[in-house]
Formats: structure tokens, C-alpha cells, sequence
């Protein structure tokens, strides 16, 4: 006799088949076995057991090898995709991308990303610490000296497209001027003298060009104040940024150093 249960965890066993859920589908079709009664044969039963036997060679599996002093490191903690696991101890995944974080009592200490295909079984060692048990390498400090440099590379735009927009609409005001000046010598304009015009696109262009100077003297001095307070590392090893300002006529910028 099929239950309703057993039909149902056998669809889903399917549906996470299709949808590469392979560890998943294999609990389901578990499930469906567990839920025999005994003596009782089904044929949701015979078909669980089938495509469960078909599926056991497509389930990848991960093996993390650690180092010997990397097994004796205090509070070792080791995390697939958000699951503790142990080291040597083969783990069933489903196929794709995944992602080992190793950490002990000082902290995060390794970090290992990889992927799977189906019916691949892979060993990944992971080793933090030297022969005599101290880290081979000091776990980076997160600063704000990213933030920092993120929030420059923005004021600089800023500032830059500023100036950019301050020096074309006042040279444009300029000619709009000029323009207005030839037509009324010693103001007084000529009969037919577009003055009203190119006055009031003049006075226009000069608002829009102060602005822009307002603003790109705003970012690029934001940028020169993060620049310079940006703090070192060390005082034996500086961190030097890889940010060189570049100034010329109507134009502002900077140069990266990689």
C-alpha cells in the first residue's frame, strides 16, 4: 500500500533531482524508505530504492585535510556553506560552488572556495599554521583605509566633473558676453541687437559656472583631506597611496599606481 507521505516524498525526491538538489533528493527517497511498515512492500518503496541507487554516484563529496598543527590548533572550527564539519571526514555536496572557512581560537584563519560536479569526490588541504604551531601569516586587519579610498575615488569624480562643467559654461559665458558687448558699444545696443538674449543666457551660464567650481572645489579638496589623513600601517612600513593628483588648465584628475 502507497501512503499519501510516501508519494509525496517521492515527487519531492524527484523535483530536487531536476533541480540539482542532490543531497536533499536523497533524504527524501530515505524518508520513503524508513516510512515502510515492515513486511509491507510497495511500489513507491521499489521505486525509491531504485532511483536512490541510481542517484548515490552522482552526489559529489569534499574531504578537508588539515596539517598536523592545524589539527591541534585550540576551538578549531571548520564550516561548509554554514555546516560545521569535521576534518577527514568525507562530506556529501551538491554540485556547484562552495566555501570552507577554517578558524581557531584567534580567529578566522583560512578561507577556501571550490566546485563540485557530479559524482566528483575531491581532498582540500588547508594549512595556516608552521611546524611549530604559530601562524605562517598574520590575518589581515580590516581597516577603513578601503572605505576611505572608495569615498576619495568618489570626491574626486565629483570635484573633477565639476571643474569640468565650472570651465566649459564659462567660456561659454565669456562668448555669450563678448557676443552681447560687440552689439551694444558703450551700452548702448544697436537696433536689432540680440542683447536681451545673449544678457540673459550670459547671466545663466555664469550661475551654472560658479556652481560647478563650488562643487568641484568641494570634492577635490574632500578628496586631498582623505588623502592625507588616510592612516599607515606602520610607522616602519608605511601604507604609500597609489593615488597621484594630476592638476592642469580647466582640468583635474588623478593617476593610480598598481
Amino acid at each position: 500500500m502507497v501512503t499519501p507521505s510516501q508519494t509525496v516524498s517521492l515527487y519531492l525526491a524527484r523535483s530536487r533531482v531536476a533541480l540539482g538538489q542532490l543531497v536533499e533528493a536523497a533524504e527524501d527517497y530515505r524518508s520513503v524508505l524508513a516510512s515502510a511498515e515492515p513486511g509491507v512492500k510497495s511500489a513507491a518503496l521499489a521505486i525509491a530504492c531504485e532511483e536512490l541507487a541510481q542517484l548515490r554516484p552522482r552526489i559529489p563529496s569534499i574531504e578537508i585535510a588539515l596539517g598536523t598543527a592545524e589539527q591541534r590548533a585550540r576551538n578549531l572550527r571548520l564550516v561548509l556553506d554554514g555546516k560545521m564539519i569535521h576534518s577527514g571526514t568525507p562530506v556529501a555536496v551538491d554540485p556547484g560552488h562552495h566555501e570552507v572557512v577554517a578558524s581557531d581560537a584567534d580567529g578566522e584563519q583560512a578561507r577556501l572556495s571550490f566546485e563540485t560536479t557530479e559524482g566528483e569526490a575531491k581532498t582540500m588541504g588547508m594549512t595556516w599554521l608552521s611546524a611549530s604551531g604559530h601562524p605562517t601569516k598574520r590575518p589581515e586587519q580590516v581597516t577603513g583605509s578601503s572605505a576611505r579610498r572608495t569615498w576619495g575615488v568618489v570626491a574626486l569624480t565629483v570635484g573633477a566633473t565639476g571643474l569640468g562643467i565650472g570651465t566649459v559654461t564659462g567660456i561659454a559665458a565669456l562668448s555669450r558676453y563678448s557676443a552681447a558687448d560687440q552689439h551694444c558699444p558703450a551700452n548702448k545696443c544697436t537696433e536689432g541687437a540680440p542683447y536681451p538674449e545673449d544678457g540673459s543666457a550670459f547671466r545663466t551660464l555664469r550661475t551654472i559656472s560658479a556652481a560647478g567650481y563650488i562643487v568641484g572645489g568641494a570634492g577635490i579638496g574632500t578628496w586631498l583631506g582623505l588623502l592625507l589623513t588616510t592612516p599607515t600601517t606602520t610607522a616602519e612600513h608605511p601604507t604609500v597611496s597609489p593615488w597621484t593628483p594630476v592638476v592642469g588648465m580647466g582640468s583635474a584628475g588623478a593617476r593610480y599606481v598598481f
